[in-house]
């Protein structure tokens, strides 16, 4: 495991690396009167250009603007614009949104070197199905605050449609209702892990501080990371199932994916102790205070009243 994290921070290393490299390289540095003057030149035949950024995060650094710390502005994207100047021409003048996925992504870099920006060509699970950067964000024409190509809250689901589905089931988490977000829970911005949900129990627990512990007895299942990275996942289906609770089995079947129903269960007293289901005893499934077993602290006086009282039975054992 640790092998493997030290090899993941590797490759997000190397990558920022080359990210930076090629963006010096490739990119120059404009001061801010050269940027806001070459870019007014191209506005003499693209004014329509200056309206379809006007009020979004790229809007063009203009003569008079207070100095802001990242200047926007023609040039700083479109290469090839000198000679484009002296020889108006589409074929002399590039356009990001022709570019490869890397090629995109190196343009983007010369402002955004962020976590999500370096992920993207290396860890991201989008970048080995080559989606650009261009394939989620639209630049002109579009007043969303991240840039996505509309102004859906959960825009993932234009791609990911059987996942919307999932959310459509009897027991889910609110996504359609727009209570959570696809954000909420899949950080863009993180480069650790492919799945983009790193650490997916803990998630869970940043909105479900009520069984996140830490307990004096802990379920493992809760807190280890045990099949295909599970956690909560575990148990429950993270955006929706048709059983209650977003259970990935219905009732005790959730349970018996690991644990087996014990043979005094079976045999004693009739085998009262199969009747139940395993929460009505073992309600502590998230972890307890009380009970290494994970018992209701009140079974004693809710189910077996005698149990405790006559000595055949501890609670805390």
């Amino acid at each position: 495991m640790i092998g493997k994290r030290v090899s993941t921070v590797a490759v997000v290393l190397i990558a920022l690396l080359i990210m930076l490299t090629v963006s010096v390289a490739s990119a120059k540095y404009f001061e801010r009167q050269k940027l806001v003057e070459e870019s007014s030149t191209c506005l003499g035949c693209h004014e329509d250009m200056r309206a379809s950024l006007a009020g979004s995060a790229h809007q063009l650094n203009a003569e008079g603007q207070a100095v802001s710390p990242l200047a926007v502005g023609c040039i700083g994207c479109h290469d090839g614009w000198e000679t484009h100047l002296d020889d108006p021409s589409a074929a002399n003048i590039s356009t990001p949104s022709s570019y490869s996925q890397m090629d995109q992504a190196e343009v983007c870099s010369r402002c955004h070197v962020t976590a999500h920006q370096t992920a993207m060509v290396s860890t991201d699970p989008h970048n080995r199905t080559e989606i650009a950067c261009l394939s989620c964000h639209k630049i002109h024409g579009n007043f969303n605050k991240t840039l996505v190509k509309d102004d859906r809250e959960n825009y993932c689901v234009s791609c990911h449609l059987s996942v919307m589905t999932e959310f459509r089931r009897r027991s889910a988490h609110p996504l359609e209702s727009g209570n959570i977000r696809c954000t909420d829970c899949h950080n863009m911005g993180e480069a650790k892990d492919p799945a983009l949900a790193v650490g997916l129990d803990w998630s869970c627990q940043r909105c479900h501080t009520d069984v996140a512990g830490p307990y004096v007895y802990e379920h493992p299942v809760a807190y280890s990371h045990l099949v295909d990275d599970g956690g909560c996942i575990e148990c429950h289906e993270p955006h929706g199932s048709s059983n209650d609770r977003l259970l990935i089995q219905p009732a005790g079947g959730t349970c018996l994916q690991c644990h087996s129903i014990p043979a005094g269960h079976r045999t004693n007293h009739s085998g009262l102790g199969s009747k139940f289901a395993c929460i009505d005893c073992h309600s502590g499934i998230h972890g307890s205070n009380d009970n290494r077993q994970l018992l209701d602290p009140d079974l004693g006086s809710k189910l077996f009243p005698d149990c405790y009282q006559s000595g055949c039975h501890i609670f805390n054992n």
